[in-house]
Parts: C-alpha cells; structure tokens; sequence
C-alpha cells in the first residue's frame, strides 16, 4: 500500500483490483444460466478505467446520467448495449440519448410524451424499453425499489395502457426494466422476485404492441458490509434461474434476458486508502 501511495502521489485514492473483477465476472458466469446477459450499472462505480475494464467482460452497461453516457460510449461498448434508467432525466440528457442510438428506460407516461414530443423535433425513432414497478418487493433488500408508490417506474397496473399509447406513437419498443431493490444477500428472496418478474414480464408481454425482444429482470444481489453478514448463495440463485428458463423456454423465444449488477460486481473489488494523521 505505502508503494502504491507512492505511485499515486498523494492520498486519499481509490484502488481497483483488474483481477478481482475479472474473477466476479467468472463467477457469476459459471452459476447463472448461460442464456443470461450481463450488464454493468455503471451508477456502482463511474471510473472510465473500471468501466474500460469492464467492457471486454460483460454484455451491455446501464447509465443513469450524461456524464455516465458518455464514458460508456468513449469505451467501444455498441450503443444498442448502453440503456438510460432513472427519474428525472432532461431534456438535453435525452437528446444526447437519441443522438448516440442509446436505449431509453423510460420511468412515467410523461416521460414517455416528453420523449414523444422531442423525438419528433429531433426527426429520431429511439429505442426504449418500459421500466415497470411491480406491486410486489424484493424482501430483506437494502433499498426497495417496488411495491407502492416509488419514483421508480410505471405502475404495474398502468403499464398496459402505456404500451397502447407506445403502439400507437410507433416508438421502438425493446422490452421490459423490471427492478425491485438492491443490496440483498438471501437467496430465497432473490429467487422469489425472479420468479415473479419473469411471471410478470411474460404476461405484460401479451399487451406489447410488438414482440419483446429484452426482458430486464434487475439485480439487487448485495455484499457483506458487517459483523454476521454473509455472502450470497450464488450457486442456489442461478439454480433457480435455471429451473425457472426451462420451464418458460417457450414464451421467451427470441427474448435477451438481462440481469443488471453493479456493486455486487466491483465492490470487493477496491480498496479506500488514507493516511493516518493523528
């Protein structure tokens, strides 16, 4: 540590580890399904030699910000394989979205005519998907992104009438962002929001004014931070993800599957180094 302070020139820094994610990268391939695409959200951990690294491991990357586009983009990593999330994106935000070929997540109907309204002054057809707040949680997560009211999504309920409105707006509809909480290390409940988001992507799939072609089932697998905590059973939730394809094999032809992972990829990763002062 005293070597590398010394080759940063100064403290604090932040340290990364190229060869720890590569091998969490491994692991999570060796245990989920192979049908699986794995994306990197980049809100984790921005830093553009991360997020290089990265690049030549996982399938797509997720961004919720300008300044996150662009490092995305700066990596090679194809357009089409980079998606918007969050609230609250701009107008200069999604115009620079458009621009690029970016994938948009969109989190309301208003957004949804907001995005209308620009894409017709920009003469661009963009690619979105429709992030939905399903009416069930994740169990034991550190931040619940479902069940109730939240900033994020649509209403589950609300969402069959929007996909009527994206038909007949004609707007390139790429699927689903189904996202319940983040920060979990119990495999049972991991497994049970699987179960009913793939449950609840496949039926809203029937309102789609066209074939889904990406189903993204979120992520939320969490690290131990404490005392007492352990690490998830990683081996038990891409069992169950095995077990649950197989049996929807048929109504997901043709459909990408994602999962979405973020701190679970670099966290244990790096170090936070600091010198002693008093």
């Amino acid at each position: 540590v005293v070597r590398l302070a010394q080759r940063v020139g100064q403290t604090p820094f932040y340290a990364y580890d190229r060869k720890l994610i590569t091998e969490r990268i491994n692991l999570l391939r060796q245990y989920l399904p192979e049908e699986i695409q794995l994306h990197y959200a980049m809100k984790a951990n921005p830093m553009p030699a991360v997020v290089q690294h990265l690049v030549g491991l996982v399938d797509g990357i997720d961004v919720a910000s300008a300044g996150e586009m662009k490092i995305a983009l700066d990596t090679g990593m194809p357009a089409d394989r980079i998606s918007f999330a969050g609230p609250g994106k701009n107008e200069r935000e999604l115009a620079c979205a458009f621009a690029a070929g970016i994938v948009i997540s969109m989190e309301s109907e208003q957004e949804l005519e907001r995005i209308m309204l620009l894409a017709e002054q920009m003469g661009i057809c963009p690619k979105v998907t429709v992030r939905v707040n399903p009416n069930f949680e994740l169990k034991s997560s550190g931040m619940k992104m479902a069940g109730g009211a939240k900033q994020f999504g649509v209403d589950e309920e609300r969402v069959p009438a929007m996909l009527t409105r994206i038909g007949q707006l004609g707007l390139d509809l790429e699927g689903f962002h189904i996202f319940c909480g983040s920060q979990n290390l119990k495999a049972e409940a991991i497994q049970e929001a699987h179960e009913k988001t793939l449950q609840l992507g496949l039926h809203l799939a029937q309102n789609s004014p066209v074939p889904i072609r990406t189903l993204n089932i979120g992520g939320g697998f969490g690290v131990p931070y404490f005392p007492g905590e352990t690490p998830l059973n990683l081996a038990a939730v891409g069992g169950n993800l095995r077990r649950l394809l197989l049996k929807a094999r048929a109504e997901l032809a043709g459909t990408r599957l994602v999962i979405e992972l973020g701190r679970y990829i670099v966290a244990e990763a790096g170090i936070y180094v600091c010198r002693v002062l008093d």
